[in-house]
């Protein structure tokens, strides 16, 4: 019987890593199954959920053995506090839009996937392309030649002529010439009929072999399943992808650019509870 049980999707590193210590059983459908979920925590010490799994008095009773519950994101209205706290139960939870913001999860994602081909901040050699430059893109920006990387940037709406460009040390350019040119690509439009799967297989081959992809703003501006089969098939490096409520988690680090981070400091709190509970 597992000791861990995960009801949610949850990082692949983060899941892997408490696999090295302890029995994991890591099933998303526990989630919508109650009678499952009720079995599989039978004698799990802890229980993982993300947003969907209700833990009340009736599963607690089912889990006798449980010790922690951690929560990737806010757990208060599907958690029922008060049983878990009659019963012991820690509980420790992260959300990643209370620690980071939409910049810093595309620059922590930009790092990364950069970092997968050599790159190193400050290492220069290295172009990210914005397509839209919404006020978050601007920031991005900024942060982006901080570490080295040079900027360019698509956007109809802003004037080819604005001093805005100089200011933020931006390069303005074509959608084309971006997307031919660009080691990153980061998404930051509003979603129209004429934006909708903007990036799709047609355009993924007209980007830099090799590239990388982030869609930082809607779920509808890119093909999803075209940009998982060309990371799949080399064509892409990497990509984070903004997918939507409900959708299957691809076997690719495609979810929120924060995931990992969450992931791995839940694994972490979930861990050391556990280790201590035991030498107590």
């Amino acid at each position: 019987m597992p000791d861990i049980v995960i009801s949610e999707p949850m990082h692949e590193a983060a899941v892997h890593d408490l696999g090295r210590s302890f029995e994991v059983r890591y099933d998303h459908a526990l989630a919508r199954d109650g009678a499952a979920l009720s079995g599989a925590v039978a004698d799990a010490r802890a229980l993982i959920v993300r947003d969907r799994t209700i833990i009340d008095a009736d599963l607690l009773d089912a889990a006798p053995r449980l010790r922690v519950i951690g929560c990737l994101g806010a757990c208060a209205e599907q958690v029922d506090l008060e049983a878990c706290r009659a019963r012991g139960i820690e509980i420790h939870a992260y959300e990643a839009g209370a620690e980071q913001t939409p910049a810093d999860r595309v620059v922590a994602g930009l790092v990364r996937l950069l970092g997968r081909s050599g790159w190193t901040p400050g290492g220069g050699d290295r172009t990210l392309g914005l397509v839209g430059f919404n006020p978050v893109a601007r920031e991005i920006a900024g942060r982006a030649r901080a570490l080295g990387l040079t900027v360019w940037a698509h956007d109809p709406l802003v004037d080819s002529e604005s001093p805005l460009w100089a200011d933020l040390g931006v390069h303005p350019t074509g959608l084309l010439h971006l997307l031919e040119s660009c080691d990153a690509v980061s998404l930051h439009l509003r979603l129209t009929d004429e934006t909708h799967e903007l990036i799709d297989w047609e355009t993924i081959t007209e980007m830099r072999p090799g590239a990388v992809l982030i869609n930082a703003s809607h779920p509808g501006l890119v093909d999803n399943g075209a940009v998982i089969g060309a990371v799949r098939s080399g064509r892409l490096s990497g990509a984070l992808l903004d997918l939507e409520e409900g959708d299957s988690e691809p076997e690719l680090d495609t979810r929120n650019a924060a995931d990992a981070r969450i992931g791995a400091l839940i694994a972490h709190k979930v861990r050391t509870t556990l280790e201590r509970r035991e030498e107590a």
